[in-house]
């Protein structure tokens, strides 16, 4: 005679949960090799936009070591011309950066809003640091406003015990 067990769902699963499926990780090299193809895929993706006509292909880049190559024949006519269109464009560039850094930027109220985010995140992560300081006199109101002042700028919370000796 034999006996099987009747499997028993332990109290914390209800009838309708489904297993969950653990994630699947990617490797380092995995993932550079995921987005070295999504990349590819794009660029693929643009060459052929180019060559149906429905997509302008792009001005050669051009600085000041390569101009001589890429415009050939052109940048021997007239080389102080080619080498202002290449500074041009080298500017253009230059320009186009500093103004993506710029909108990219974040204000003074969302930089602080970022940092009062990120204490509050740390905070919950790794809890409450203590620290208890004997300090012998605090009465001038200097010391006062000074130890207010640097709890303020550090986000330090706690109170003050004031005992004669």
């Amino acid at each position: 005679l034999i006996q099987h067990i009747v499997p028993i769902k332990p109290p914390h699963v209800k009838d309708d949960d489904k297993p969950v499926e653990p994630t699947l990780y990617l490797t380092k090299k995995e993932m550079k090799r995921q987005r070295k193809l999504r990349r590819q895929e794009k660029q693929r993706e643009l060459q052929d936009l180019q060559a149906a006509g429905l997509a302008q292909a792009p001005e050669p880049r051009l600085t000041l070591q390569n101009f001589i190559r890429v415009l050939g024949d052109q940048a021997f006519v007239d080389p102080s011309q080619m080498e202002q269109k290449v500074m041009g464009q080298m500017e253009a560039r230059q320009r186009a950066h500093l103004e993506r850094n710029e909108a990219a930027k974040l204000t003074k109220e969302q930089r602080a809003a970022k940092l009062a985010r990120k204490l509050h995140e740390d905070t919950a992560k790794t809890g409450v640091h203590v620290a208890l300081f004997y300090v012998k006199d605090l009465s001038h109101p200097y010391h006062r406003t000074k130890v207010d002042l640097n709890a303020q700028q550090n986000n330090i919370t706690g109170g003050v015990l004031e005992c004669e000796v």
